[in-house]
C-alpha cells in the first residue's frame, strides 16, 4: 500500500474453504457491503476460508494472472508485489494503473484482470493434485511495494493477445453495448438468452433481409449468416440456430453444423444439443466469460450432472437433488478444472 493513491481500499471479499468461489450471506461479491477490511480478511483467513482481491472499475489496481511461466518468466514482469499461485507454475503480479488498461483473456497464458474480475489472495489454500512442494497454496513471492504500470509494459504475451482481438475486431461486424442478464434466482441466467442478444454481442444484423459473415466462422462472400424468426440461420451449412445452440458453437463445444438444426431440405443431420447436458455446461461456460451473464451466475442442474458423469462421481437422478458430497465434488471439479 507504499504506493497507494489517496483513498484506495482492496476489495478484498470472502471465499469459500478450498476454493476460488465467493462466499457470502447476500448480494454479489462486488458490492461494497461486502468488502473486507485487512482486519476482517485476515480473520477469514484464520479461520480456514479463502480470500478474493479484485481490480474494480473505480480503482486503479491491475491483476496480472500468469498461467504459463514458460511464455512469461518472472523476469519479463516489472518490478512489483508478486504471488506464486497455488499450481506453483504461475503467478499473480499486482500493479496500479492511471490509464485505462482493459481485461485481456488469453487461451492458455493467462489474464489481465482490472475491471470487475479478481484472483486469489495469499494466504489461500485450494488443492492441486501437482507433485510440487506447497501445490495448492497462494503464497507471497516478491515481498515490496505495488508498482505503477502503463499498458506498454505488460508482457508481451498480452500486448499480442490484445493486437490480434484489435484486427479481428475490425473485421466483424460492430458490438453494442450488452448488460448481462440476471437470474431469476431459481435457474441460471443462461436460459434469459434469446438469439438477438448473441447477434447484439457477437457483431451482425437483426434485420432479416440483411446477410452477413457467420459468428461461427469464416466465409469468402460475408453473407453465410442471417437473422429472422428470432433464429441465427448459417447458409453455409443450412442449419439454425436458437441461443443455446449458438452459444455451444461459441464455445467450441460443436462445430456449427453439428449444434444447428437443419433447414428443410438440408442434409444436416438433428442437432447434438438436444438433451446434451454437456452443451449446456460449455454454453454457461461461454456465457460466463463472455459477458452475457453475471460472473456469480448459479451453474445449470443439468451442467452439473454432466460433470458427475463425466468425473465419475455418480449416476444423477433428474427428480432428485445431487447428493451433499456430491454436490461439493462436483463445485470443486467445476471451480478447478473449468
Amino acid at each position: 500500500m507504499k504506493e497507494a493513491p489517496e483513498g484506495y481500499k482492496p476489495h478484498l471479499f470472502r471465499c469459500q474453504e478450498a476454493g476460488k468461489a465467493p462466499k457470502l450471506d447476500y448480494g454479489n461479491w462486488k458490492d461494497k457491503s461486502n468488502r473486507l477490511s485487512k482486519r476482517e480478511a485476515l480473520q477469514w483467513l484464520k479461520k480456514g476460508y479463502n480470500v478474493g482481491i479484485a481490480g474494480m472499475k473505480d480503482d486503479p489496481l491491475v491483476n496480472v494472472d500468469i498461467d504459463d511461466n514458460e511464455k512469461t518468466k518472472k523476469e519479463d514482469l516489472k518490478n512489483t508485489l508478486i504471488a506464486r499461485s497455488r499450481s506453483r507454475t504461475g503467478m499473480h503480479a499486482f500493479y496500479f494503473a492511471e490509464d485505462e488498461i482493459p481485461n485481456i483473456a488469453t487461451d492458455d497464458s493467462g489474464e489481465i484482470r482490472t475491471k470487475g474480475q479478481y484472483v486469489i489472495a495469499p494466504g489461500s489454500y485450494v488443492p492441486c493434485d501437482k507433485d510440487l512442494e506447497d501445490a495448492g497454496y497462494y503464497t507471497v513471492e516478491e515481498k515490496q511495494s505495488v508498482s505503477w504500470i502503463n499498458f506498454e509494459e505488460l508482457p508481451d504475451v498480452f500486448l499480442e493477445h490484445h493486437k490480434k482481438n484489435q484486427r479481428e475486431r475490425k473485421n466483424t461486424p460492430e458490438r453494442r453495448k450488452f448488460d448481462p442478464k440476471e437470474s431469476d434466482g431459481e435457474t441460471s441466467a443462461l436460459y434469459e438468452i434469446d438469439t438477438k442478444d448473441i447477434v447484439m454481442m457477437e457483431g451482425g444484423s437483426t434485420t432479416p433481409r440483411d446477410r452477413w459473415t457467420a459468428i461461427f466462422h469464416g466465409s469468402d462472400t460475408k453473407m453465410n449468416m442471417s437473422f429472422s424468426d428470432n433464429l441465427l440461420h448459417c447458409w453455409r451449412h443450412s442449419v439454425s440456430h436458437n441461443a443455446l445452440q449458438a452459444l455451444t458453437t461459441l464455445s467450441g463445444y460443436m462445430t456449427c453444423e453439428e449444434a444447428g438444426s437443419p433447414h428443410k431440405g438440408s442434409s444436416a443431420g438433428a442437432s447434438q444439443v438436444i438433451n446434451n447436458d454437456g452443451a449446456i455446461l460449455h454454453a454457461w461456460l461461454y456465457a460466463k466469460k463472455n459477458n452475457y451473464i453475471p460472473e456469480d451466475d448459479a451453474c445449470p442442474v443439468r451442467a452439473l450432472h454432466h460433470i458427475a458423469r463425466k468425473h465419475n462421481i455418480c449416476e444423477p437422478k433428474e427428480d432428485k437433488k445431487l447428493p451433499s458430497w456430491a454436490y461439493n465434488k462436483i463445485l470443486r471439479i467445476l471451480e478447478e478444472r473449468y
